[in-house]
């Protein structure tokens, strides 16, 4: 007969616990956190001539999740969802996209910063016209032109 009101009692004291620590942090201060954890957005945005390409990341961890978008002049408009892994601000990731109705998908690279995004120039294009880049970070080549920070549309 005893053993409930244990597990009762042990249950009651993890859940005030718990219910205290929440009290206890929900009084932070958002400002003194890491600048990492403040902004969990970031859209970048470049116009040359009459193309665009805008960029929205969200971050989660080591993974950036969002949406890419290449609209170039004269083309179908490329949009669709870029899923990447972070390391030492380069995001290498995949971008699955509907162009003329057709889901296609690529690799994709970007280095980021809170202020620029600059996409990885391919070394190479393989036999089904898919961009190949080098393993290495070191050895990646960028656009020289940046997607400029700004407000997320």
């Amino acid at each position: 007969m005893k053993t409930p009101y244990i597990v009762l009692a042990l249950g009651a004291g993890i859940l005030l616990s718990c219910h205290q620590q929440g009290q206890q942090q929900s009084g932070v201060v958002t400002d003194s956190l890491p600048a990492e954890t403040e902004k969990k957005v970031n859209c970048y945005e470049k116009t040359v001539g009459r193309d665009t390409i805008q960029l929205t990341l969200r971050y989660q961890d080591s993974v950036a999740t969002g949406a890419l978008v290449y609209n170039f002049f004269e083309k179908d408009k490329n949009r669709g969802e870029f899923k990447g892994i972070v390391h030492n601000g380069i995001i290498r990731g995949k971008y699955i996209f509907l162009s003329e109705g057709v889901e296609s998908s690529r690799p994709a690279i970007f280095k980021v910063t809170k202020e620029q995004a600059f996409e990885a120039l391919p070394d190479s294009i393989d036999s089904q016209g898919l961009p190949v880049f080098s393993p290495d970070n070191n050895q990646l080549k960028f656009d020289s032109i940046p997607l400029e920070a700004g407000a997320c549309r």
